[in-house]
């Protein structure tokens, strides 16, 4: 057992050299990917495992929600880590490894997007869910840490966070979130306003 003490301060410029660090370009590729695929109707999908599942839920909650512009098309997402009946069913009959893939294939369409969330980036049901969404016609997205070029090789955007820990990962891809989401709001918005003014 490693007898180096947790330190609070540590932690918390760790936090925040990371979220200095932000691939900012990266943020505002996702934005825009939801963006298009509220304006298309599409319907987006996120996943991870563990507390990255936890960050995909709360993804979902958001983009449910604060992506919402009055008197335009809501953006429809689904957490394909949210149903322990799916999950389980298809980890008994499967593998765990297809338990986000399977899903994809009764529900995933041509165009739709699919996030995945890894801290190693090496997680097998996610980075084949990706694999899944890039061979159908869907868009793969990526949120992980510096370790994550398995799943960087399977996607269309990645936001790499600048950290290997996986604490950190989670903290700052929940405010990646929170940026994502109202960036495309407000994206959605000028849309609805310029075409008021064409």
């Amino acid at each position: 057992m490693s007898s180096a003490r947790f330190s609070t301060d540590a932690y918390l410029a760790e936090l925040t050299a990371a979220l200095q660090a932000l691939d900012r370009g990266a943020v505002e590729r996702i934005a825009a990917a939801l963006v298009d695929a509220q304006c298309a109707g599409r319907m987006v999908f996120i996943c991870g495992n563990g507390g990255s599942a936890a960050v995909a839920t709360h993804w979902a909650a958001d983009l449910s929600k604060l992506t919402a512009v009055p008197g335009q098309p809501r953006l429809r997402v689904m957490c394909l880590t949210d149903s322990a009946a799916a999950i389980t069913a298809a980890a008994n009959d499967f593998d765990y490894q297809e338990v986000f893939t399977d899903q994809l294939r009764t529900f995933m369409g041509a165009g739709d997007v699919v996030i995945g969330i890894s801290t190693s980036g090496r997680s097998p049901n996610v980075l084949r869910a990706l694999e899944y969404a890039a061979a159908h016609g869907g868009l793969a997205l990526g949120i992980t840490g510096q370790s994550g070029d398995a799943l960087k090789a399977v996607t269309s955007v990645t936001l790499v966070v600048a950290s290997t820990s996986v604490q950190r990962v989670e903290d700052v891809a929940g405010i990646a979130a929170h940026l994502a989401c109202l960036l495309a709001r407000e994206r959605v918005a000028l849309r609805a306003d310029a075409a008021l003014s064409a």
